[in-house]
């Protein structure tokens, strides 16, 4: 079993690497063959763009600078000149500030009510989170986001909760301005957490073992044991799926509208600017987060469930 094991854990390492290289050539060449009309737009500027973003080399010399560059994990310059891997740890500290503690809200929220009112149908918590959870998926994030930005300026008198680059990250100011971003993150996640804990827990209450347990005596504490234990498998696959919708669109929308320097503005910036090199940059952890999230999630599924070594 445990060369089984080894050999499976080889295997899938080699196709997260390869679906990483993938991934991120399809991106890479999704960028360079499409047109770019800042180039043909400007006058008398236009050799200096072309050259900022490597427009004057051949394509494949510019994709091997680029896997060059990847494997040494030297980042490179913004077409400003700034190195792009300050720039990125800048961006990504401002992110991970209000990021995590909303994931970490998410998660344990939705999980535990969405558990418990799969085990207690009769409860009148159900209402309230079958209620929360359609809110949250009708209403699209850049609605929530713009209406608790108008809400806090107008309703509340929050003159003073947005973000100032020139201060220090943890200051109250700055720390403050994150509050409203990690409430609308949280209230997203919340929502697919809560749906989906607890339809997979009601399916799950179906199964036999459960009835052994109620059979046994089992109190309330081991039937959520099992529960989650059984539930877990899925969960995570969500939870990594998930994931990559926040980084790649909420975290954007997010601190667009509320005008915060992290890692969404920092993408959507790339995008803006045609900066091959920030938008690499920006892409590559995302996919590479997702990837290795699976590649965790494969090795989870053999101890969660041991049925996934057996037919293995």
């Amino acid at each position: 079993m445990l060369v089984n094991r080894r050999r499976y854990l080889v295997y899938r390492l080699a196709w997260t690497v390869v679906g990483a290289w993938g991934a991120l050539t399809a991106i890479f060449l999704a960028y360079a063959l499409t047109p770019d009309p800042g180039q043909y737009t400007l006058s008398g500027g236009s050799e200096a763009y072309r050259a900022a973003r490597n427009y004057d080399e051949p394509l494949l010399d510019r994709y091997l600078s680029w896997v060059e560059s990847l494997v040494t994990l030297d980042l490179g310059s913004t077409v400003r000149g700034e190195p792009i891997a300050g720039v990125l740890a800048d961006a990504s500290t401002v992110t991970l500030l209000y990021l995590v503690p909303a994931v970490v809200l998410a998660v344990a929220i939705g999980v535990g009510v969405g558990t418990y009112v799969a085990m207690n149908p009769e409860s009148r918590l159900l209402r309230a989170v079958k209620g929360a959870s359609y809110l949250g998926f009708a209403v699209p994030t850049f609605v929530a986001a713009e209406a608790l930005f108008i809400f806090a300026e107008e309703g509340l008198r929050w003159y003073n909760f947005s973000y100032e680059p020139e201060m220090a990250v943890f200051t109250g100011r700055n720390l403050g301005a994150l509050v409203l971003p990690g409430l609308v993150l949280t209230v997203n996640l919340l929502a697919v957490q809560l749906r989906y804990a607890q339809s997979e827990s009601v399916e799950i209450l179906q199964a036999d073992f459960v009835r052994t347990l109620r059979a046994t005596g089992a109190d309330t504490t081991d039937f959520a044991r099992h529960v989650l234990k059984n539930a877990a498998s899925s969960l995570l696959s969500l939870f990594f799926s998930e994931l990559v919708g926040v980084m790649f669109v909420v975290v954007v929308v997010v601190e667009v509208i509320f005008g915060i320097p992290g890692f969404g503005t920092l993408l959507y910036e790339g995008i803006e600017n045609r900066d091959a090199g920030v938008l690499l940059a920006t892409t590559i952890f995302p996919i590479l987060l997702v990837l290795l999230g699976n590649l965790l999630q494969d090795v989870a599924y053999a101890y969660i469930d041991p049925r996934v070594e057996a037919e293995r």
